[in-house]
């Protein structure tokens, strides 16, 4: 029996990360219409961990960024 499995395959400019990371999030969201919320949450919810981190490695603190 076929193993079907959607894909998305991205390709993105790092050069304009802002706009590149907005319409991987709205094509990731269009596969999963209904659970947009929880997806915008779990994403604002790593970003605010990852500015911990920042916030944290500027006080001279250390990150497990590069774990």
């Amino acid at each position: 029996m076929a193993i079907i499995q959607p894909k998305v395959l991205i390709e993105i400019d790092p050069l304009q990360p802002v706009p590149e990371i907005c319409a991987v999030m709205m094509a990731v969201i269009a596969y999963q219409p209904d659970m947009e919320e929880t997806i915008l949450h779990g994403i604002g919810r790593a970003i605010e961990d990852r500015r911990a981190q920042i916030a944290a490695l500027k006080k001279g603190g250390k990150s497990n960024a590069n774990k």
